[in-house]
């Protein structure tokens, strides 16, 4: 968290008419961090990520972006860390995370150490300590973001937003140092999404067959009017309105 004079803390708030300051129990204790994602699983706090210095509260440009798993116990109001195996998730910041039949998962984000955002989707479960990268099918991912908004209804989870990098291809031909700098400056533009993805946990039939008929661009003239309809909604495009949205936070 975050202070006025951009100091980080590492307190914990218990909030019901108001707000008490928790009393810190053991030594395992989260860096102090901020852009991390606090997120309750089983009346446990699981805390992934996030952006601090590495000399503490003070802000330098040396960051340090944390790969750990960090758990709080409601219960107790004690910490630990959790000894994750499996395919453990880059450290990240303004990453999304959410929960699904017992399960923790994570998506997208930034690590402004490597400059790099992501698009990729993890899954952590609780009973085992591992991590695992899912692998999702479907139409096309979404392109690497962060800032965006991931919820759950039902069993699909709705990704909104974000914003991401202008990309450059890698045919561009340069000529001369002014367009390198031109370069560099677009890959730090950032642009917002205005997209809205679905990712469906337990599709039906009649949902996959309406993928398989969007992924194969099969004539649907020859189905029934109402199949036809619904089949349309399904595959219509989203309109991507791109908005620049000037880096501010590094």
């Amino acid at each position: 968290m975050r202070t006025k004079n951009c100091q980080v803390v590492q307190e914990i708030f218990l909030s019901s008419a108001g707000f008490i300051n928790l009393e810190r129990i053991g030594d395992i204790i989260p860096q102090q961090r901020d852009f991390h994602s606090a997120t309750n699983l089983d009346d446990q706090m699981y805390v992934f990520g996030g952006r601090f210095d590495h000399i503490g509260h003070q802000q330098t440009r040396e960051n340090i972006y944390d790969d750990r798993l960090y758990v709080f116990n409601c219960e107790n109001k004690s910490w630990s860390l959790v000894i994750a195996k499996g395919e453990i998730p880059s450290g990240r910041r303004s990453h999304s995370a959410f929960v699904h039949d017992g399960k923790l998962y994570i998506f997208g984000g930034y690590n402004n150490v490597i400059g790099k955002h992501f698009n990729d989707l993890y899954e952590f479960n609780p009973l085992t300590l591992l991590w695992h990268c899912i692998k999702v099918h479907g139409i096309e991912n979404p392109v690497p973001r962060r800032r965006q908004c991931c919820l759950i209804i039902d069993n699909r989870m709705y990704m909104f937003g974000g914003t991401s990098p202008i990309s450059i291809s890698r045919s561009t031909n340069i000529n001369n140092r002014d367009e390198i700098e031109d370069i560099e400056i677009l890959r730090t533009t950032l642009y917002d999404q205005s997209d809205l993805y679905v990712l469906d946990f337990c599709p039906t039939l009649k949902t996959l067959c309406l993928l398989f008929l969007a992924k194969r661009r099969i004539n649907i003239n020859i189905l029934p009017k109402k199949f036809s309809q619904e089949y349309e909604l399904f595959a219509r495009s989203t309109l991507i309105r791109q908005r620049s949205a000037g880096e501010t936070s590094g």
